[in-house]
């Protein structure tokens, strides 16, 4: 698609859970070609599972909200096409709010495998007529007479539309529709309750299931219970997955061509992109896959293959494990936001990507911001500002900050190959934190997108239990009105200033401060009035003093805390202070002038004695200041 001297073109692909072997498969063919032709593929994927739910239960608005908002991140101005697999997709508004914004940019965008939302382009996946295929190929070639069907959930569209097809052949071929062989087994386990129900019946010629899951767990059941398969009785499934291939006996069921739906999607999107835009939808026809479960096929397989095949699986389960394990325990004991980094990335070595990274809401990371604990309540949203972390090639934490319009820190899209990078989102119930991007080694992603949803779960939980823990610790030692520290944070502060002075051998000054005639203002003027002393004198005192502690020991006292090498000229620090709140009081236009007294003590690191000792000499000194301030009211009351 592109020849030389051009930009390198870019494709976005959406998809939601993307645990099912066909949306992999349909990927898989979109990046075969990306790859043939020197195109970028960019996956946005929201990692929750769709799922087939029974009427009634919904997945919370957080977790929909938290998971559909990866699909926000998308920049229209880098991407050249963007292909929706529109059926995985849980929030079905995202699917048209996503065909909006590409038309808005001008961009091509095609929806695959998704016959509820239809967009101005569309490739289908036909299943109305792969039930009838099955069903249809037991009568005839088998001559079965007793045939159960066990779908999914009663309200699924899917079960109902395979339901139809069982039922519109039985009556074709004067077969009469018992609704005893007729049950529902949720695409899952639950299919074992309903042939257990089924046999008490009588024992069918087949027994066709809605999908391949049902149908491998079924052929389970019966083998554990003596029966034979096929000879005893026929299983059918429904969607050709992978285990239906390596299972003994294989299953025979019905598949379109999910590789071949994926390269049809490309070159459609080739197509558009080079002009051609009355180019017509797509359908992709389902096809009857014959294997060993109805007795067409020979067993040329031997079981130990499914065998070894959930033997690596466990073992993959296992190391998984282990790995969540310890970078759970390591991250219970780590300090810093670096070493919890840290934890993280090396626990995703699991899955084998080539470059994997968090890339974070920079407000995390701001100690003036609290991101959790203030009154704006929920953060959904991606941060403009962003911060990727990385591990360097001598395995340190790193970060960059960037813009998130750029999706990474660094211009990813335009090195030497194409590249196929991933997005998936972390948050925390209502609080959008980021996402995460990898870059797999290649596009093999199905066995281990359940661990990683549980891993992406994990990351999540445990950022934002660091960074509420350390919010929670500011707030306890913060003062709330004036920013500075209370006594809490003083007593924290006490330590370090101790180890300043004895082992850096610091000079301690210590000052006092107190607003004057606070009292009077809140008697005369209100508290509102009182609260905007204290504020002003608080800022006054950031402005001067802002680089050491500042602390609010009281409703109107203050504590300063130095630790300085050379000796400082305190007196004029608080003269400095006396001018601030001299230019505040000039442009106040409020009736009355603020003004605090400051008091101070300093030693030598060699003559310090205690804390205690310190601030009663500093108060000394500020009540002698008072003292004089008093004598002089009319600094207070303006005329």
């Amino acid at each position: 698609m592109r020849s030389q001297g051009e930009k390198r073109l870019t494709l976005a692909v959406c998809v939601s859970g993307c645990n099912w072997e066909w949306d992999y498969r349909i990927i898989n063919g979109i990046f075969r070609k990306c790859q043939k032709n020197d195109v970028n593929l960019l996956i946005f994927n929201s990692l929750m599972l769709k799922g087939d739910f029974p009427k009634g239960i919904e997945i919370t608005k957080n977790l929909v909200r938290g998971e559909s908002e990866i699909f926000n991140l998308i920049n229209y101005d880098l991407v050249d096409g963007v292909i929706l697999l529109g059926n995985s997709i849980y929030r079905t508004k995202t699917v048209q709010e996503i065909s909006d914004k590409c038309d808005l940019h001008n961009i091509p965008c095609i929806n695959v495998n998704d016959i509820q939302n239809k967009l101005k382009h569309n490739v289908f996946l036909e299943n109305t007529y792969a039930m009838e295929l099955v069903v249809d190929h037991l009568v005839k070639v088998h001559n079965c007479r007793k045939i159960n069907f066990i779908g999914g959930y009663p309200d699924n569209k899917e079960t109902q539309e395979r339901l139809a097809a069982y039922k519109k052949i039985l009556t074709e071929n004067n077969i009469p529709i018992e609704e005893v062989r007729i049950d529902y087994g949720h695409f899952w386990k639950h299919s074992v309750v309903c042939v257990e129900k089924m046999l008490e019946y009588d024992l069918p010629d087949a027994i066709v299931c809605a999908n391949d899951t049902m149908a491998i767990l079924v052929s389970d059941y019966l083998k554990n219970r003596g029966f034979r398969i096929p000879n005893d009785i026929i299983i059918t499934g429904f969607d050709g997955i992978t285990d239906s291939f390596v299972y003994h006996p294989s299953i025979t069921t019905v598949s379109s061509d999910y590789e071949s739906a994926g390269i049809k999607t490309y070159e459609m999107m080739e197509e558009l992109i080079n002009g051609n835009n009355e180019i017509g939808d797509i359908r992709i026809q389902s096809e009857l896959i014959i294997q060993e479960s109805c007795g067409c096929m020979h067993f040329k397989k031997e079981e130990h293959n499914f065998i070894d095949d959930r033997y690596n699986e466990k073992n993959f389960t296992l190391d998984f494990n282990k790995r969540l394990i310890k970078t759970d325990i390591y991250i219970s004991d780590s300090d810093t936001s670096d070493e919890i980094y840290y934890h993280l990335l090396t626990g995703a070595a699991s899955f084998g990507f080539k470059r994997f990274t968090f890339c974070l809401n920079a407000d995390l990371e701001k100690k003036d911001k609290f991101f959790f604990s203030n009154n704006e309540g929920a953060k959904y949203g991606i941060s403009k500002n962003l911060f990727e972390v990385y591990l360097d090639k001598k395995n340190q934490v790193r970060r960059k900050e960037f813009n998130s319009s750029e999706l990474l820190s660094y211009d990813f899209l335009n090195g030497p190959e194409p590249v196929v990078m991933t997005f998936s989102p972390l948050y925390y119930k209502t609080y959008f934190l980021g996402y995460m991007a990898y870059e797999p080694v290649k596009l093999k992603l199905e066995v281990d997108s359940d661990y990683f949803f549980l891993y992406s779960l994990q990351a999540a939980n445990e950022i934002q239990s660091f960074y509420v823990k350390r919010e929670l610790e500011v707030i306890n030692t913060i003062d709330f009105m004036t920013g500075l520290y209370n006594r809490r944070g003083m007593d924290r502060i006490l330590q370090n200033v101790l180890d300043e002075v004895k082992y850096e051998k610091r000079q301690l000054y210590m000052l006092c401060v107190d607003i004057d005639n606070l009292k009077i203002i809140n008697d005369k003027y209100g508290h509102e009035a009182g609260d905007n002393a204290i504020i002003q004198i608080s800022v006054a005192l950031k402005k001067i003093f802002g680089d050491y502690y500042c602390i609010r020991t009281g409703g109107d006292e203050f504590c300063i805390i130095i630790c300085e090498k050379k000796k400082l000229h305190i007196d004029r620090l608080i003269k400095r202070v006396d001018e601030e709140l001299n230019t505040y009081n000039k442009n106040s236009g409020l009736p009355y002038n603020l003004l605090c007294s400051c008091g101070y003590n300093w030693v030598d690191s060699d003559k310090f004695i205690s804390f205690e000792d310190m601030q009663r000499k500093a108060d000394k000194n500020l009540y002698e200041i008072k003292s004089i301030h008093h004598k002089k009211n009319s600094f207070f009351q303006k005329n």
